[in-house]
């Protein structure tokens, strides 16, 4: 029986003024900066579990799950 990695979780630190950024909120209570708009920006990657929390430190974390993730985290980074 072979195992094979499916999913890894990403912890990104962010900076004091990128989670300022990120609990902005509309009027309406809505965030600035939905978390649509963070998976688009990490697309191709199968993103899924995003959220940033000053309850666990200063975090983006997210969940990409696919049998070639390194090949679209490679093409993320390059992108980037």
């Amino acid at each position: 029986m072979k195992a094979e990695v499916y999913s890894i979780t990403y912890r990104i630190p962010l900076t004091d003024a990128q989670q300022a950024r990120l609990d902005r909120k509309w009027p309406d209570g809505d965030p600035f900066i939905s978390c649509e708009r963070i998976e688009s920006l990490l697309e191709p990657l199968p993103v899924e579990d995003l959220y940033w929390s000053d309850h666990t430190g200063q975090f983006l974390y997210f969940t990409v799950r696919g049998d070639d993730i390194e090949g679209t985290v490679a093409e993320v980074i390059e992108r980037l």
